[in-house]
């Protein structure tokens, strides 16, 4: 494990100021909450480090749970913490519960599992140039690839790890942007893409807003071990007045989401690799246990 690269250091007291800073230094410069992840990759220099880091957690309002005409707004940094504390949406709090230990629960944020890198380990390790690092090929697919992605593969065979944001997209929660161009506001299903977010270099997530609390929310993971691992598959679902909607984790570069009936025929369609076919089987008992 190396020490930390050098870098500069920006506490932002506003949006405009943050976004200011990363417009600054295009590319080099990465939004700093929690930083369970992001320590993890500067120690590990899998990836070129940032030279500036723009911490956003004393910019005022992004850490509130609301309740609002609209929705349920979620600041970016809220802690997973308050979210097992927060009883508005008890499948958020399950969620969050299901993830990182106790002491990393008070870190870590929600924008931070929206926005953190995969775990694939060819990812993740400096020696392997893979595709999704600007290399010429996934290594899963010929590799050890057990944990890896059975649908929606493409180029990339990562998967999503954000147990929160499995929860969010089961929810239709909405994403909301500011950059140097202006503000927009994205649906989850358009937020995660194959190879990361939509996210430009100057941008940041303000807010997540949930449309609706449900009737009922479910959330359930399957992991090797009964604590801190990520989902080898999870499933998320929450009926509202709209509907149920479902949304898959630990299976794909992104979050699937759709009808029960959808994610059903999903599931039935998926392309698993060499040593990962039993999530099929682990996916389907998930769904049978949430209702769907």
């Amino acid at each position: 494990m190396k020490a930390l690269a050098a870098f500069k250091y920006y506490e932002a007291t506003t949006v405009k100021d943050a976004v200011s800073v990363l417009k600054q230094y295009p590319g080099k410069a990465k939004v700093y909450a929690g930083g369970v992840d992001m320590i993890d990759w500067m120690k590990k220099r899998y990836m070129p480090t940032p030279q500036v880091l723009v911490n956003i957690k004393k910019i005022p309002g992004l850490n509130k749970i609301e309740k609002q005409s609209d929705g349920v707004h979620i600041g970016p940094t809220v802690t997973l913490a308050q979210l097992v504390d927060d009883s508005t949406i008890p499948m958020l709090g399950e969620a969050a519960k299901k993830g990182p230990a106790p002491n990393l629960r008070t870190q870590a944020t929600v924008g931070g599992n929206l926005c953190q890198n995969v775990w694939c380990w060819y990812y993740r390790w400096p020696e392997w140039n893979c595709y999704r690092k600007g290399g010429p090929v996934c290594f899963a697919p010929p590799g050890r690839n057990a944990f890896h992605a059975i649908m929606e593969q493409k180029v990339c065979n990562a998967t999503v790890p954000g147990d929160v944001s499995v929860a969010l997209a089961a929810l239709n929660a909405s994403i909301k942007i500011e950059g140097g161009e202006g503000s927009k506001t994205v649906p989850i299903k358009d937020f995660f893409i194959v190879l990361g977010t939509v996210l430009k270099p100057d941008e940041i997530v303000t807010d997540i807003v949930v449309p609706e609390v449900p009737s009922k929310g479910v959330f359930l993971k399957s992991r090797t071990r009964s604590a801190i691992d990520f989902a080898t598959a999870s499933v998320a679902l929450a009926t509202t007045s709209k509907g149920t909607t479902v949304a898959l984790g630990g299976v794909a570069p992104i979050i699937p989401t759709g009808t029960p009936d959808e994610m059903k025929a999903a599931v039935d369609k998926a392309t698993p690799l060499s040593e990962n076919k039993y999530k099929i089987s682990v996916v389907k008992s998930l769904l049978k246990q949430a209702g769907a």
